[in-house]
């Protein structure tokens, strides 16, 4: 062989590893809806989740859609803010920016669902807030044996949902009844109210329409009053006065949006939207004193629904 040609061979097989490497380390960014809270836990199991594999970059807002130079090879949303702040900037973009994969966590399922639309063929999925119907039926199975009728109060961001939970209502032994659906604010009480009327129990769902900061406390009051307990999905609304909620921590969630950019750079596609597959309990003891219910411990109900799950 020349000894030029065997120099150039040589060369190239020294720069594999580094032409390697720059394909294995990808682009990410990570869209935050503000600096603290629980978008600053998420950002930091992303980031220890991610770091080593991929090169991050992290600001909330449109910070980083203001640099100059070519696009990420991924863009995580943390919040439906920092979800919509990227739509917003993307939709200035130029076309080759058209297929730049966008990751939202920390989001309803009904959020999710509303922004499909406006993403046309970027790929687009989501690690979601919600728990799976499934598991929330089981809560209510395991924790409250005695109480089969479930009461719900849809709003216009939940109706979707009925099919699937009166299906999973039925699997569990439990009877759904489901109030007239809430369009407007002065709707919100009478539907309460029948679905009280019909119902052991109230199991909230995240839906601002019903459930927001502003009716909160009145739902709280008026479901003690009648002493019917309610499932949340927040341990903020157990401290508040819920007597139970499944819900999983933002880092739970992020753990779940890991798996699945590790899932996106093996096969260069992003999975489906996915629950957590992490998930806590949380109990409100002295309201379920108030209420004459006895409750396993919360840590007690997790394991068991952990142990159903993984026996499926």
């Amino acid at each position: 062989m020349p000894r030029c040609l065997f120099r150039l061979v040589f060369a190239c097989l020294l720069s594999m590893p580094l032409v390697l490497d720059a394909v294995a380390a990808e682009r990410v960014w990570i869209v935050l809806a503000e600096q603290g809270g629980p978008y600053a836990e998420a950002a930091e199991t992303l980031k220890d989740g991610l770091e080593e594999s991929a090169e991050l970059s992290v600001a909330a807002g449109p910070v980083l859609f203001d640099k100059t130079g070519a696009p990420p090879d991924l863009i995580m949303a943390v919040g439906v803010g920092a979800l919509d702040s990227t739509i917003e900037q993307l939709a200035k973009k130029g076309a080759g920016w058209a297929r730049v994969p966008v990751l939202a966590t920390l989001l309803p399922q009904a959020i999710f669902d509303a922004r499909v639309a406006t993403m046309g063929q970027r790929p687009f999925s989501a690690a979601l807030l919600d728990q799976p119907l499934r598991r929330q039926m089981a809560l209510i199975q395991r924790a409250l044996p005695e109480r089969r009728r479930v009461g719900i109060v849809p709003g216009t961001q939940t109706r979707v949902l009925l099919p699937a939970l009166r299906q999973e209502a039925s699997t569990h032994g439990l009877d759904l009844f489901v109030a007239p659906e809430v369009t407007a604010p002065e709707a919100l009480y009478p539907a309460l109210k029948t679905a009280l009327e019909e119902s052991d129990l109230i199991l909230a769902l995240p839906d601002p329409a019903v459930f927001s900061s502003a009716s909160l406390q009145n739902i709280l009051l008026t479901t003690y009053r009648a002493r019917k307990p309610l499932v949340a999905f927040s341990a903020a609304y157990v401290k508040a006065g819920a007597v139970l909620a499944i819900y999983s921590t933002p880092a739970q969630v992020a753990r779940r949006a890991v798996e699945m950019v590790r899932n996106w750079r093996a096969g260069r596609a992003l999975p489906p939207p996915q629950a957590p597959r992490e998930f806590s309990v949380a109990i409100n003891t002295k309201v379920a004193t108030s209420l004459g219910l006895q409750l396993d411990e919360a840590a007690v109900l997790a394991e068991a629904l952990r142990r159903q799950e993984g026996e499926r």
